[in-house]
């Protein structure tokens, strides 16, 4: 895992637990809507552009290449898309 994951994880559990202190009750989680949203686009970076990426990566740390990781391969959710222009 990414050390900048594990510490986003670690900050949201410890605001649910002060959350939940302050209420009266003590075991409530917080409750609302997400104020935000982040969205990640990567214009014009398809797969063998990422393998590519992967590759030199993993290359520039002293190992073969193809099982490095780049960031967003441990996000818990990706997608990709593919957009036409009709003509």
């Amino acid at each position: 895992r990414n050390v900048w994951y594990d510490a986003a994880i670690r900050n949201i559990e410890s605001r649910i637990r002060a959350a939940a202190a302050a209420t009266s009750t003590g075991t409530s989680p917080p409750t609302g809507e997400a104020r935000s949203v982040v969205l990640f686009v990567g214009d014009g970076m398809g797969t063998s552009t990422l393998t590519a990426a992967r590759i030199l990566f993993g290359q520039r740390r002293g190992n073969t290449g193809e099982e490095a990781e780049l960031a967003w391969d441990i996000f818990p959710a990706v997608a990709l898309a593919r957009v036409k222009k009709d003509t």
